[in-house]
């Protein structure tokens, strides 16, 4: 699932006139589950890899996890959520944990992936 939603993210971008290489990809949710901080067999990080790889510049969100790395690098956390989802090129929701509005993030992001089809449909939203 992570190489097809890395296809879908860069899908997306071009759409929008961006390439995948040099964009700023948030993640939000990086654990397996919603609103735990287990990460183990959690798709975020094969993603993250994936994405990083094809020279995204990736960042996360997630109030379960303070600190999170793919390959022993630091991924940087965003503490200003709605800031961050203002300034992405591409916001991917892989967890719905309770305390993300959906409203919000539809709202305030510029291009948005939903793999939890949890977002209001949008011409900036594509869901999985």
């Amino acid at each position: 699932m992570p190489g097809y939603v890395t296809d879908r993210a860069a899908e997306l971008l071009n759409r929008h006139a961006k390439a995948v290489n040099g964009a700023s990809v948030l993640l939000l949710g990086v654990t397996y589950k919603r609103d735990i901080a287990d990460q183990r067999e959690s798709p975020a990080r094969p993603l993250a890899r994936k994405l990083l790889a094809r020279g995204a510049h990736v960042s996360y969100h997630d109030p379960f996890v303070p600190a999170w790395q793919v390959d022993g690098q630091p991924i940087p956390r965003t503490e200003n959520l709605e800031a961050a989802l203002a300034t992405a090129d591409l916001v991917i929701l892989l967890q719905a944990h309770s305390s993300y509005d959906p409203a919000l993030l539809s709202r305030v992001s510029r291009l948005l992936l939903d793999t939890r089809g949890v977002i209001p449909a949008a011409p900036h939203v594509e869901a999985l």
